[in-house]
């Protein structure tokens, strides 16, 4: 899993442009995908350590 962050920054000047939350293009995909990715890897270290 790559460690990428969300630029909120730019997150918050695209809604202030128009641009969709969510969706395949939305605002907010990469930090849902960031979280789940994280929720997924910790279950995953907590269910086989």
């Amino acid at each position: 899993m790559r460690n990428q962050s969300v630029n909120f920054d730019e997150a918050l000047k695209q809604l202030q442009s128009g641009k969709i939350l969510l969706g395949t293009d939305g605002i907010l995909t990469p930090l849902i995908k960031q979280l789940t990715e994280a929720a997924l890897q910790a279950d995953k270290v907590n269910r086989y350590a």
